[in-house]
Formats: structure tokens, sequence, C-alpha cells
């Protein structure tokens, strides 16, 4: 069954060239593919071998020109997608038990010629909700007119049924420098801003996080509704991220993340594309950089890939250059959210972490500090 769907742009775009070209017709047909998807659970779960998925959600995407369709898959697994132009797709399947916390997930790419009746497979697996994840971020700012962003959050989830410790833990904001470093060819993640939890991680016990607690960390944890209707009241936050070595807002009534760097910049994110990680911050070191604004080489913070609790990379186009590897997001969370939109990326259910951030998050609004 068929869920919902965005009228693709492509049979108008083939109108317009026919008329233009004396109504010759185009080299590629439009709308004329069927394709008979079948789910399939390979994981095994629950001990009877490969399962036929149902009602499993189907997204079907392409990355050549703009098409979108959601489907669902029936009770013998099956979805027929129809009216699909020839061209590359992107497929996903999902299916999501918020009871147990778990998702079973299934990604493929796959390219259509004329083929009226196509058959194919998606094989998906399950995925275990993630212990300690980002839940939320909110970076795009709240008002235009101000260029106010100042409101902006990161927030923190315990999924497991154990206390955790935040002590001596990182929060990072990455970047792209000049000399365009291979996010797949390194075994670490570029930090821009570094800021830590106080204490040593694994020694120390003074931070914890209880099972399903929120924990929200701002940028300047004050009531930011009085700059603007769409801005955060961030008041009442857990902890604020803040830098002694500059003129920084602090909250005395707040507990502060410091930066292990001597940057004198507060902790902000960009309103358009970065990634933010958790790390457990047991190994770090500085590394030199080539940074183009002062065409010199500057110092970052090298996070080892084995540190990273989580990572999320959002991104408001889908063909921006990724900063992290696959090996921490597969995906961008925040596709086409615009810039001092009051909006932010939230994960579509607490702890859901499948290493893929365009599955994982959905955008909402307004945000939701502390998961209200």
């Amino acid at each position: 069954m068929k869920h919902s769907a965005v009228i693709p742009v492509l049979a108008a775009a083939a109108a317009v060239l026919a008329a233009s070209c004396g109504g010759e017709r185009p080299s590629v047909p439009d709308g004329a593919n069927a394709l008979s998807l079948f789910a399939v659970d390979t994981s095994n779960i629950r001990g009877t071998g490969w399962e036929a998925v149902a009602e499993a959600t189907v997204r079907v995407s392409s990355p050549t020109f703009q098409f979108f369709e959601e489907y669902e898959t029936g009770p013998d697994g099956w979805a027929i997608l129809e009216r699909l132009p020839a061209g590359v797709y992107r497929i996903s399947a999902e299916k999501i038990n918020q009871e147990e916390s778990y998702v079973i997930l299934g990604q493929k790419e796959l390219s259509l010629v004329y083929e009226p009746a196509a058959v194919d497979t998606i094989f998906m697996n399950y995925q275990q909700s993630s212990p300690l994840a980002i839940n939320e971020i909110y970076y795009a700012g709240c008002d235009y007119s101000k260029f106010y962003f100042y409101d902006q959050f990161i927030e923190l989830y315990n999924s497991s049924s154990e206390t955790r410790y935040l002590d001596g833990h990182f929060l990072v904001r990455t970047t792209q420098v000049a000399e365009v470093i291979d996010p797949e060819a390194e075994d670490y993640a570029l930090g821009y801003y570094v800021f830590a939890f106080p204490g040593e991680s694994g020694v120390t016990r003074d931070i914890p996080i209880e099972p399903g607690e929120f924990v929200v960390v701002a940028c300047d944890a004050i009531d930011h509704s009085r700059f603007g209707a769409r801005c955060v009241d961030l008041s009442g936050a857990d902890w604020e991220f803040f830098n002694s070595l500059g003129s920084d807002y602090d909250n005395p009534a707040v507990p502060n993340l410091y930066p292990i760097s001597n940057l004198t910049n507060d902790f902000s994110m960009n309103l358009a594309h970065t990634a933010v990680l958790l790390s457990d911050g047991t190994a770090w070191e500085f590394g030199m950089h080539y940074e183009a604004s002062v065409d010199d080489f500057k110092e970052y913070v090298n996070i080892p890939l084995a540190t990273i609790i989580d990572g999320v990379e959002y991104s408001s186009n889908p063909d921006s250059d990724r900063y992290l590897t696959i090996r921490v997001d597969a995906g961008f969370a925040g596709v086409g959210m615009a810039r001092y939109s009051g909006r932010s990326v939230q994960r579509r259910f607490p702890g859901l972490d499948s290493n893929n951030s365009s599955f994982d998050f959905e955008i909402i609004e307004p945000p939701s500090p502390g998961y209200q």
C-alpha cells in the first residue's frame, strides 16, 4: 500500500523539452517502471530464520532528480513500487519496535532502465538502540531578522537499563579544512570545538545519566525566547558550554563544559552543515591542518574513531561533501532544513541509532530540550 507521494518533476521537464524541440520524444521513458520489492529480515532474532517483514515502511528517492515516494509492505512482505521513471534509486526499509527499542533496517541502491515489471529484494537486519546517544541537535537558529542562533543545544539520552557516567566525555563539533581530509582514509575525526565534562572518563563517577534520562547541554543557558518568538528557553539546561578565555556568557546556576584547547571561541554549530560527536575522552591529540582563512597551518584536535560513542552529521544539502566517515554516520540529518527556521533534528524515537542519520532523525518544530 502506498501511503504518500510527491509528484515527480521529470514528466513536466520532459514535456517542456518536447515542446521546445518540436515534439521530439524523450530519450528516457517517463514513469514506466514498476518494481515488486520483497522485504526480508535476515537477523534471525526470533530464531526462525529469515522472515518476510510485514508493515515495513519503504522510502524511495532518487539522487539524480526530484523524486520521493513512501510505501508499506503487506502481510507477505511485498510492496509494489509503481510509476518509477528510469533512473537511479535509493531505497530504505524500516520497521520500528518502540516498546522493545529495536529497529529492523535495510538499504539498497539500484538503477532502473525501461523494465515494466522488475523484481528485487531488500535485505533487512536488526539494530539495537544505542545505550548513550545524541538524541536532539538544535543548530538552525530562530530569528533571521536578528541573525539569532545563540539558543543552540545538544541533547543526550541514556536508553539502557544502567546508569552511565559522563565524566571526562567530550562533545565535539567537526569541520572540514582546506586540505580536504578524506574521512574514509583516517582513523580519527577532526575536532574544531572540543569541550569536556569535568572529571576523568572511566575513573570518576560524579556525572551520572540515569536510564531514560535526557541531558541538555546549552551553548548559553538562558531564556532566549525574549529575543524572538521561536527562540528556545534554555534557562533550565543541565549543562552549559563555557569558555573563560573569551567574552562568553556564564550562567552560574548551570555547571560548565570547558574547552580542552586555548581557543577563545564558545561552542557553536554551523547553521547548515557540520557534525557533532560524543567521545569518551580517553584519547585525543592535537594535529596541525591547513586553514585557508589564515593561509597557514592551524591546530585542531584529532578524535580517534575508537573513542567515539556517537556521531551525527547534518546538512541541508544531501549532496554535501562528508565530514564524517560512514563508519560513524552514513547519512545526513536535517536535509532541506533552512537557516533560522526555529527547527531541530531529533531521533524518531530515543536511542534509535543505526549509524545513518538519514533514517534515524526527523525534523521537528519547535525544538524539545529535555524531550518535552
